[in-house]
């Protein structure tokens, strides 16, 4: 079974997220850590997976094009953080069936336009997917909610102290790599206690 023996972040309700962070290779083997991460979103009875992904500019043919760069995965226990080379591999192969599952919803927020991007540029196709935010508009009523970013929207309808997560952005640039990665593991937290209490 796939070690997620990256460092642990407590949450604000004493919670707490095991984390990994890989940095991709053509070898690199994280078949795993989906698996792990199927395995958590299965076992907590809720099909969830809480996703971001990130965007490198690119210059090609005088044109700029975003190329996928790192990929993150939350559940109610884990988070995996997945770095990307420059140069799709077959092991990414592996990213794209666990996209395409129909058994797990991932959610995000303002998802739809990584949605075209990850099938234009990638062929990437995510086949059961939530965009979190419009769920909250509807549920709370409150058109406006559905234009909100991670941390507004979770401030919106959790309330919850959100200090550690504004420590760390604030001094973004002098971050390290735990410190960002804490930042992925609050921030996949928050989204998927979103959904959560969307979901009572």
């Amino acid at each position: 079974m796939a070690n997620f023996d990256g460092p642990g972040f407590s949450m604000v309700d004493d919670s707490w997220i095991q984390t990994k962070a890989i940095d991709v290779e053509p070898s690199t083997d994280f078949s795993p850590y989906l698996s792990r991460i199927l395995e958590d979103c299965v076992w907590n009875g809720d099909r969830a997976i809480v996703f971001d992904v990130y965007w490198d500019v690119e210059s090609v043919n005088t044109k700029s094009e975003r190329r996928l760069s790192s990929v993150k995965l939350s559940t109610k226990n884990l988070c995996l953080f997945l770095r990307l080379p420059n140069q799709f591999s077959d092991n990414l192969k592996d990213l794209y069936r666990f996209f395409a599952s129909k058994f797990v919803t991932f959610v995000g927020v303002q998802i739809e336009g990584d949605l075209v991007l990850l099938k234009e540029n990638h062929g990437i196709v995510i086949r059961s997917y939530l965009e979190i935010g419009k769920l909250a508009a509807v549920a709370r009523g409150t058109p406006i909610v559905e234009f909100l970013g991670a941390r507004e929207l979770a401030h919106k309808i959790l309330s919850c102290d959100m200090s550690r997560l504004d420590s760390i952005q604030s001094k973004w640039d002098e971050a390290g790599g735990d410190d960002r990665l804490e930042a992925a593991a609050i921030e996949g937290w928050l989204i998927y206690n979103v959904y959560d209490q969307l979901q009572q």
